[in-house]
């Protein structure tokens, strides 16, 4: 009986440490894959983040337009709907 709990202690520690590997060493790694060579004209499918200075410059051009946007609306109901704004100054 002593041989065979043996045995099956064995198998379990066997198959604990993934198949026999001692110590529970993990799988070893698959290579990684090769970089896909860029074309002249296209772009790869991963985006690269822009450059700070582009996304100031992106973010002052959408808060022109918002503000340009607001302005034409408010001056809209000034001339549309004479007395709903408050008078200023």
């Amino acid at each position: 009986m002593d041989e065979s709990e043996q045995r099956l202690s064995e198998a379990l520690r066997a198959r604990a440490t993934q198949a026999g590997r001692p110590g529970g060493a993990p799988p070893p790694y698959a290579p990684a894959p090769a970089p896909r060579p860029v074309s002249p004209g296209g772009r790869t499918g991963a985006a690269r983040p822009a450059p700070p200075l582009a996304q100031a410059g992106r973010a002052l051009v959408v808060a022109f337009l918002a503000g340009a946007v607001l302005g034409c609306a408010l001056a809209l109901l000034s001339v549309l709907v004479p007395g709903l704004l408050p008078p200023l100054g």
